[in-house]
């Protein structure tokens, strides 16, 4: 199988195979099959996440904290859209659900366009000063830092249970973000797991900056989504009958076409 195996969208997974006996075999299984539709998800979130790029470079470069502060917020409301349309592409992924990648991105994006763009504004902010000021403590007391980096684990493990959530269910932002700090403390192993793969993954981009440019171009935020992703969907469905309720839908929608055409 090519790295670059499947760029025909994304479509039924085929005749049933066996599921892979490892989590990188199941990894591969998922990514070769649905090559394109995780790629270009996370392209898009990568051009939509510019703006917020550049307001976090401006505001670090310069010690204003006034960029952070106003282009975080904007940055974050014009890539969380994107972002969970690469969380939407990715469960629709692991459950090799049928359809062309396009059509169902954009039906997604539609429909979750205004709780993301909220949830982009809130979490560019906050992303934006912890960063900020985790940079410039640098003759900050260890136990005030100690207390930085305990604050950005919390915001990484809630934020990534309310983005997939975003993704796959339709609740109040207050009840998701409290949904997100409950699951993170009912699953303490899968949120630590899935916060230091993200935070390692962008602190690797970062570090090896300029040379980490063709990685992020190649797997920007798709690669780590579709990892940590695969590490709380279990959980998720479990929670909130996910798998149960599309199958509901897709019986009825059945049924009605059924009915439509007199059968």
């Amino acid at each position: 199988m090519a790295l670059f195996g499947n760029f025909n969208g994304m479509g039924p997974e085929g005749a049933p195979t066996p599921p892979p006996r490892t989590a990188l075999g199941r990894f591969w299984q998922v990514y070769s099959r649905h090559t394109f539709g995780l790629m270009a998800s996370g392209f898009l979130a990568g051009l939509a996440g510019l703006v917020y790029a550049a307001a976090l470079f401006f505001g670090i470069t310069s010690h204003g904290l006034i960029f952070v502060l106003v282009g975080c917020p904007i940055g974050g409301a014009l890539a969380m859209p994107e972002i969970v349309g690469v969380a939407d592409t990715v469960f629709r992924s692991v459950r090799g659900e049928a359809g062309f990648w396009g059509m169902k991105y954009r039906a997604a994006w539609r429909r979750n366009l205004g709780q993301s763009a909220v949830f982009g504004l809130l979490a560019g902010l906050l992303f934006g000063f912890q960063y900020f000021m985790m940079l410039h403590a640098q003759h900050t007391d260890i136990f005030i830092y100690i207390l930085m980096l305990i604050g950005l684990f919390i915001s990484v493990a809630v934020a990534t249970w309310t983005v997939a959530q975003i993704a796959l269910i339709s609740l109040p932002m207050g009840r998701m973000l409290l949904n997100g700090l409950l699951l993170s403390a009912r699953h303490p192993l899968k949120t630590v797991g899935a916060v230091l793969i993200t935070v390692i993954y962008w602190l690797f981009m970062e570090v090896t900056y300029p040379f980490s440019l063709l990685f992020v171009i190649l797997f920007n935020f798709w690669f780590p989504m579709l990892v940590t992703m695969m590490m709380i969907w279990g959980p998720l469905d479990e929670t909130f009958d996910i798998t149960e309720k599309i199958d509901e839908m897709n019986a009825k929608k059945r049924a009605e076409e059924k009915a439509a055409r007199g059968e």
